[in-house]
């Protein structure tokens, strides 16, 4: 068994376990803060209930496709269908609910599933460094606030941050490969396209193209490596995954293709405080926010990503690598794209890390030895701190999802009783009453009935002087009362 086909350190315990004790002790602290946060991720995947808003409106989404049969259209409620993203995303979680049942688990597993594939692409990239040890990326990634958070969220941003972080390999591949080799990559790259157009659209394509765009701007030959990509059999695969359902999309939602395409991907980033947003709510930060969100959510590698950048930019082109080119591309190009967005929000620098990670690992191998050992030890601390953070986590989650008051109503409800809204009902609402709920804005407190249960305003509980006996829970902004 030759020890150079494992990576360290599992090589040297497995194949001479005396050599054990030759690996640097970082190592081991970084492996055990990595898998420390994947064990954790994985709990509050369990353990959380889906927040309001967009945690439960995309649970709401795949639910709606599992219980109602809306596979082709996604819909927020049987009279709403949803135009704001293709349906890739929905359905991954609804068919992990149709696998596993209709719970929070299933619903974030395939973005947990999508951030590890994610995870082994970056481990690619980092052999195209020549780095020994490549799985350096894993905890890197891990200890970063940005993508722990998404990798177990019901979002899109994780299936697309997989989606990009895939294409740019296999467009790396491409360029530096000929013949049938090349072909390989190039229909792989473009397979990828046409997935990215059912995940979030011209989005998807922006954030793959503008790395690239860039990287062939820096070497300075675009229409060379244009035509090295480039493929009429890869554009007609591409068409060939995400055409049909456009089309079907569009015939039998009419209206949907001008929503999705100039709205969504024009006016919510052009236009600051958007008003056309039928689902959610526009997001309008100050010029360069994307800025403060990547520091944020890069927070233990803050310092080695300007110090590394700094580095870089110090040095003439042609004395760095290419693929530290490229990977500076790939990570500077959508982060200076948002820049000048103000409708954006924190995830929107998901799709740097992953080549950012890639950097940090190849400092960490080539740092000092007393360095490495500051930061494993540093990270591995981190990832005690989070998970001794843990009961926080549950409860702040808890305040922003109804989850607990849906339980309570069942817990004191009987057969034949309802649960009536006189506030708006979240996305949470629905996703956890499973149709069971019926909004009445005009629902009277006072009156004698015994066939429902009513969710009111907190602030309703003074001004109406209910008493204490018809309080059946308080959440952070709603109670549930039985009416007098």
């Amino acid at each position: 068994m030759n020890p150079q086909t494992f990576p360290e350190p599992f090589s040297l315990a497995a194949v001479n376990p005396s050599r054990a004790r030759h690996v640097p002790a970082y190592l081991w602290y970084l492996l055990a803060a990595a898998l420390l946060l994947l064990a954790y991720r994985i709990g509050l995947m369990a353990l959380l209930p889906l927040a309001d808003t967009t945690e439960a409106r995309y649970g709401e989404i795949a639910r709606q496709a599992v219980s109602n049969g809306y596979w082709l259209m996604p819909h927020i409620d049987p009279q709403t269908p949803f135009f704001a993203k293709p349906p890739l995303s929905t359905w991954a979680s609804a068919i992990s609910m149709e696998i596993f049942g209709i719970n929070e688990f299933a619903a974030r597993l395939p973005a947990l599933l999508a951030s590890l594939l994610a995870v082994i692409v970056a481990m690619g990239f980092a052999r195209e460094m020549k780095l020994r040890r490549s799985w350096l990326v894993a905890p890197v990634l891990a200890a970063s606030p940005l993508f722990f958070l998404c990798a177990g969220a019901v979002m899109t941003d994780a299936l697309q941050m997989v989606i990009i972080v895939a294409a740019l390999y296999f467009a790396w591949r491409t360029l530096n490969s000929i013949g049938d080799d090349a072909f390989k990559w190039r229909l792989a790259f473009w397979s990828m396209i046409g997935l990215g157009a059912l995940c979030k659209g011209l989005a998807t394509w922006a954030l793959i193209g503008l790395p690239l765009i860039a990287y062939a701007l820096v070497e300075r030959r675009p229409w060379q490596m244009f035509r090295h990509v480039f493929s009429w059999g890869g554009v007609a695969l591409a068409l060939g995954i995400f055409m049909p359902w456009y089309i079907a999309a569009e015939y039998t939602n009419p209206g949907f293709l001008n929503y999705f395409i100039i709205g969504e991907h024009f006016s919510r980033f052009l236009v600051p405080g958007w008003k056309g947003d039928h689902y959610g709510i526009a997001q309008q930060q100050p010029m360069g926010a994307i800025w403060i969100f990547w520091s944020i959510g890069m927070l233990p590698w803050l310092g080695v990503f300007v110090s590394e950048l700094l580095r870089f930019f110090s040095k003439r082109p042609k004395q760095s690598l290419a693929i530290e080119r490229f990977l500076w591309c790939a990570t500077l190009a959508p982060l200076l794209f948002f820049t000048f967005s103000r409708n954006i929000i924190w995830t929107y620098g998901l799709t740097a890390a992953l080549p950012f990670s890639v950097l940090v690992a190849r400092w960490l191998e080539n740092t000092s030895t007393k360095t490495q050992s500051r930061t494993g030890i540093a990270i591995a601390l981190l990832a005690l701190l989070a998970v001794m953070c843990g009961p926080y986590v549950v409860s702040k989650a808890s305040a922003n999802s109804d989850r607990d008051l849906i339980q309570a109503f069942h817990r004191a409800a009987v057969p034949g009783m309802q649960l009536a809204y006189k506030v708006r009902p979240e996305y949470s609402s629905d996703y956890y009453a499973r149709n069971a709920l019926h909004y009445e804005p005009d629902a009277v407190l006072n009156k004698n009935t015994h066939n429902e249960l009513v969710v009111v305003d907190r602030n309703e509980l003074a001004q109406q002087g209910i008493a204490a006996d018809h309080i059946l829970f308080v959440g952070k902004n709603r109670a549930l009362i039985k009416p007098e």
